[in-house]
């Protein structure tokens, strides 16, 4: 089967069986802007449209998502009729760094799992390549695992520049904190008590705010809140800021957040880190939006879309007989293969218009089928994540693997 007709047959089988569900027709506007054949029933729209009004979770959007920094150069954009506001990175803005880390002496990583490992060698050789005197240092709890690895990372304990978790925080400016989100919500009380006044707490994702909200916290009012939030895993934001070191601009783009500023200084720091880091572009978002945003993609496509059209994939070749090694070969090359790569240089569009006219016909059915169920699925997951359900279940599983959480995070 071709990967074109894999596409087809992943939908079909998908939500062939599912139950009609009434639509509201507002929503038809979305396949003509791509799909103009594509057939759907008025009738079959109002529920989920109705449930949508009733029951839209409960999201307060800043009221503006400009910001102004005395250090980089703020550029104006405009993406479907909106202005965004961003900061271009690049290796030439480097020797802004030490400006804009005005008054931090040490930059304390807390962490290694995904994102500490990269976040903390790429601070470290972006202030060594401005001739700054800062300070990165890596902290982990004591008998954890990841120390030998953040020593053969050039880290150590003879130069200062690993140690202790809680002496790391207590000594840094900025502590940006990389670990779990199950173990950040078991030790914020612990992790707070050790931060200095007037201090900097950086996150890269925003669970922990979602999470002191659902228990009716915030953070503490003596020290700066800030994020930001590389738009890939750690591994690919030190490979590409390497390559980055040939290719100037080379990175992965971050967002970045103020969510508390106590001494005028943290909208500097939070892009000086995203300059620091790699980042060729830089814009605003609230912290709030940042978790809600990041969880529903993580449910919604990254982890729970893939993992859909896997299994559907897979059940439907073992059961017109196919074995299941090659059932397994033929699932990965759909979705690693040509689709994949077609969607990620060319969108989504350019798949369907690479189809025969038969092919497009069996892409209809299956996206008018699938359309529906699907979004009804999606909303369902954001309703949750805003309701705050997702982030309770994420401290609950956490609790129930303590000992893994801790292990791989800290």
């Amino acid at each position: 089967m071709s990967a074109t007709a894999s596409l087809c047959a992943t939908s079909r089988t998908t939500f062939s069986s599912s139950k009609p569900v009434a639509r509201r027709s507002c929503f038809v506007a979305v396949p003509k802007i791509a799909f103009p054949k594509l057939r759907f029933k008025p009738v079959a729209m109002a529920t989920l449209g109705a449930r949508m009004v009733a029951a839209a979770p409960t999201v307060t959007p800043p009221a503006s998502l400009d910001f102004e920094t005395s250090v980089f150069k703020k550029e104006k954009i405009n993406l479907a009729g909106h202005d965004e506001y961003i900061v271009k990175g690049g290796r030439d803005l480097f020797p802004l760094l030490q400006g804009a880390f005005k008054g931090i002496k040490q930059i304390g990583v807390i962490g290694w799992g995904s994102q500490g490992p990269a976040q903390a060698q790429n601070l470290r050789d972006s202030l060594a390549d401005a001739k700054s005197d800062i300070v990165v240092k890596v902290g982990l709890r004591k008998g954890s695992r990841s120390f030998n690895e953040a020593r053969a990372a050039g880290f150590s304990e003879e130069n200062g520049t690993l140690g202790d978790i809680w002496e790391t925080i207590s000594g840094s400016d900025l502590v940006l904190l990389l670990i779990s989100d199950a173990a950040q919500a078991d030790n914020y009380e612990k992790i707070f008590s050790h931060m200095k006044p007037n201090s900097i707490l950086g996150l890269s994702h925003g669970f922990l705010l979602g999470h002191l909200q659902s228990i009716g916290l915030d953070f503490p009012k003596h020290f700066s809140v800030i994020a930001v939030c590389p738009k890939g895993m750690g591994p690919s934001v030190r490979r590409l800021y390497v390559q980055g070191k040939e290719i100037n601009g080379a990175g992965i783009n971050s967002s970045f957040a103020v969510h508390q500023d106590v001494d005028g200084r943290a909208t500097d720091v939070a892009l000086a880190w995203s300059v620091a880091l790699g980042s060729p572009f830089t814009f605003a978002t609230s912290l709030e939006m940042e978790y809600r945003s990041d969880i529903f993609g993580e449910r919604g496509i990254l982890l729970g879309a893939v993992h859909g059209i896997v299994e559907s994939l897979f059940r439907r070749y073992t059961e017109h007989g196919m074995s299941e090694d090659l059932a397994y070969n033929n699932t990965v090359e759909s979705i690693t293969g040509t689709i994949s790569k077609i969607i990620s240089t060319k969108g989504m569009l350019a798949v369907y218009n690479a189809l025969s006219e038969d092919e497009k016909r069996e892409f209809e059915k299956a996206y008018s089928a699938s359309y529906y169920p699907c979004m009804d699925i999606l909303y369902e997951c954001y309703e949750d994540i805003a309701a705050g359900s997702e982030i309770r279940s994420v401290v609950l599983a956490g609790r129930r693997f303590y000992v893994s959480a801790y292990s791989f995070s800290m």
